[in-house]
């Protein structure tokens, strides 16, 4: 018989069977957990969740002539809202942050493409600065004349003759020679085509509306009180918001420039119109406070509503404001979302929001060249004993 002074291994065992078996499942589960958490954060939902975005002083993107700029203490902010998309793997944390409101896509971009949706932002943009810049101005007694100067597109129906002619943001000034500086004269003149007719529209941007060039379609139909009507195709179903609008043209007394910072929307309005009366003024404004504001600006001084006020508040907290202007329509959201150390204040107008600053240690300065322009105005009850100003 053979003999070895080797010895051979015991027979195999169960327990390392069941513990080799144990980790296989470990192994398989945790691959297809990972496979669950990749796929469920690719996968969009069809909501956008609205979080605190960014709030920014202003005089960093104001530019005006340097014999008339001067030093600002405080700051003015503007604030915007985040927009994130939704996946299947944010939902439920999305819903549960107090500070985020998650909204269906549609009710978002008023039904809008994307495309379109976007380029509307920064049209709105544009138009904000404008009309700031000559509040502001007027406000300080500078005459600054305005002219109607054609009609700016803001929605183009993707089933009409426009579509892939006409552009979000574009801006036509006449149609086969006929000028169209506002929205009666264009429906007007198309009024006077059949359905099926070429004509040619002369198309300019918000900055150079009279510079432009030439597109030519054909015009579509659509039935109006009974009767088919010649359509361009501007303005679309389901769309809640208008297709076109008067696009105005300032001219101002002197430049001065706005830088967008990559924000789009008409909600810096109010903001941007004080930070240029305050880089005009004496710098004062705030009392060298930092003061927030929210609200769109129209060309009579007036303050217009906007969204994502509760994310806005919050976004005004963390930048260590101790003032939030906003529109009446915003007051109640606003003060909710506020803490002791911030005190909200409605105001329906340019001139509600000087009186508050004037009210709490703002200086109007004295570069202003005559008495300021703009309705007037009360704002929501205010107890000013609790103001915290720091």
């Amino acid at each position: 018989m053979y003999r070895s002074d080797t010895t051979l291994p015991p027979p195999p065992t169960e327990a390392p069977r069941r513990r080799r078996r144990r980790q296989v499942v470990l192994i398989v589960v945790g691959v297809l957990v990972l496979a669950f958490v990749f796929a469920a954060s690719r996968i969009k939902l069809p909501e956008y969740a609205l979080v605190p975005g960014d709030a920014l002083s202003v005089s960093g993107l104001i530019t005006v002539p340097k014999d008339k700029a001067t030093p600002v203490s405080g700051h003015v902010l503007l604030t915007d809202v985040g927009v994130n998309d939704v996946t299947m793997l944010s939902w439920l944390g999305d819903q549960l942050d107090s500070n985020t409101d998650v909204v269906p896509q549609g009710d978002l971009t008023g039904n809008l493409p994307t495309e379109e949706f976007d380029a509307q932002g920064v049209v709105d943009m544009a138009e904000s600065q404008m009309t700031a810049k000559a509040v502001a101005l007027r406000q300080l007694g500078y005459r600054v004349p305005e002219r109607d100067a054609g009609v700016t597109v803001y929605v183009v129906d993707p089933s009409s003759p426009a579509w892939h002619v006409l552009h979000v943001g574009d801006v036509i000034t006449s149609i086969d020679g006929v000028a169209t500086p506002t929205t009666t004269a264009l429906v007007s003149a198309i009024h006077t085509h059949r359905p099926g007719d070429r004509i040619t529209l002369r198309v300019g941007t918000i900055a150079n509306p009279d510079t432009g060039h030439d597109v030519t379609l054909q015009l579509g139909s659509a039935v109006e009180n009974g009767k088919t009507v010649p359509i361009v195709g501007i303005g679309a179903p389901n769309v809640p918001i208008p297709g076109m609008g008067t696009q105005p043209v300032y001219t101002y007394p002197f430049p001065v420039q706005i830088a967008t910072d990559g924000i789009g929307g008409p909600s810096a309005g109010l903001a941007f119109t004080l930070g240029v009366i305050n880089a005009l003024s004496g710098g004062h404004l705030t009392g060298g406070k930092t003061v927030a504001a929210t609200g769109t600006i129209h060309p009579d001084g007036t303050v217009g509503d906007v969204g994502g006020v509760a994310q806005k508040t919050v976004a005004v907290e963390r930048a260590r404001a101790t003032l939030f202007l906003v529109p009446p329509q915003e007051y109640a959201t606003a003060k909710s979302k506020a803490t002791a150390g911030l005190t909200v204040v409605s105001v329906k107008s340019l001139s509600d929001a000087v009186a508050v600053l004037e009210h709490v240690g703002g200086q109007l300065g004295s570069a202003a060249v005559g008495p300021p322009a703009g309705p007037g105005g009360s704002s929501v009850p205010y107890d000013w004993q609790d103001a915290p100003w720091t």
